[in-house]
């Protein structure tokens, strides 16, 4: 207990430690992703990974009080010349090695089998996420809860809107053959999209109760979760 108790006292020392363990946990995952995968998929999941950690970040450091503006500059300067830098060469890597036709078909067999229900269950999420919490902030914001506004609404029902058509262009990309790449790479630019909207629709709930936010978000990925794995084991 007593290293549980002196992790919560250094994460508690400086509000920017919950971006930097972000940045550690994201370096980490992509380095771990990118060497047991050394082939043009791998790298750009390392791509993939080291973008939207570099972005969900990024959000997380807007929500930070202006009194901590000059080395929230610093914080935000390391994570984007890291993980972007990081992205940037995975990128390049990924997009300048030809595949051939086995890597193709391998990475055709992977999006239809796990890269469109990766980002299905991710927007599923972020839709079932805002659709809740868009319809909560509209009451309070009815009822004059100074903490939401008439933006975070909005930001809300953008981000369901924009969700929802992500998950219809999923179920018609499906259908589709020899579009796989391209609806990928189109896939990761919604969420690039949507993760930014979303953080800053929600920044007045986050001000006002982080845990509470973060409880939301963890009972919703549980539920989830377990339902999803319910319906898993139903099929086999």
């Amino acid at each position: 207990m007593w290293l549980f108790d002196v992790f919560v006292r250094l994460y508690n020392s400086s509000p920017f430690n919950g971006a930097l363990l972000l940045w550690v946990v994201v370096l980490a995952l992509t380095a771990s992703v990118t060497m047991n995968f050394p082939t043009r998929r791998g790298k750009l999941a390392g791509f993939v990974i080291s973008s939207v950690g570099a972005v969900f970040i990024l959000g997380y450091l807007e929500t930070l009080s202006d009194e901590y503006k000059e080395p929230k500059v610093v914080v935000t300067n390391l994570v984007v010349m890291s993980l972007g830098g990081l992205g940037s060469g995975l990128l390049a890597v990924a997009i300048s090695r030809r595949p051939s036709k086995a890597d193709i078909q391998q990475t055709r067999h992977f999006i239809h089998g796990w890269g469109l229900r990766i980002f299905e269950y991710l927007l599923v999420f972020i839709l079932m996420c805002s659709l809740a919490l868009s319809g909560l902030c509209l009451l309070l914001w009815l009822f004059g809860w100074p903490v939401v506004t008439g933006h975070t609404v909005l930001g809300l029902l953008v981000v369901f809107s924009v969700a929802a058509m992500g998950c219809v262009f999923i179920s018609c990309l499906r259908r589709l053959m020899k579009w796989e790449q391209w609806g990928v790479g189109l896939l990761c630019g919604l969420l690039l999209f949507l993760l930014p909207v979303y953080v800053q629709a929600i920044g007045g709930l986050v001000s006002w109760s982080l845990a509470a936010v973060l409880g939301f978000h963890t009972v919703a990925g549980i539920a989830m979760g377990w339902t999803v794995w319910r319906q898993r084991m139903e099929w086999l």
